[in-house]
């Protein structure tokens, strides 16, 4: 579903990483200039557009906000329903909000 999002705006690719909140949203930026809000069955929950595509990775803070940057050289920050990051074993690119993830343990 998520590629039916995109399809149609600009290029549609996603350079992105999704990062997963509590709730099980999906946050995941666009080449669109969107930053979208998933479902966990995918479908789209809502979605904030910036004035430049979205290559960066969301980060989730533990009040909900949702961090992303865009090459307008903004950084947005939108509430959302996740009070912070899913529990889970890898919830966003390089792990959690402190990017402590390593390949291999090195």
């Amino acid at each position: 579903m998520l590629l039916e999002l995109t399809k149609d705006k600009t290029s549609g690719s996603i350079g992105s990483s999704p990062a997963i909140g509590m709730d099980g949203t999906i946050y995941i930026g666009s080449d669109d200039r969107n930053l979208y809000a998933l479902n966990s069955d995918g479908s789209l929950k809502w979605k904030y557009k910036t004035s430049d595509r979205i290559f960066s990775s969301p980060a989730i803070g533990s009040d909900g906000t949702i961090y992303i940057g865009s090459y307008d050289n903004y950084l947005y920050a939108t509430k959302s329903s996740s009070i912070g990051l899913a529990n889970s074993p890898w919830p966003k690119f390089h792990h959690d909000n402190k990017n402590t993830g390593r390949v291999g343990g090195l």
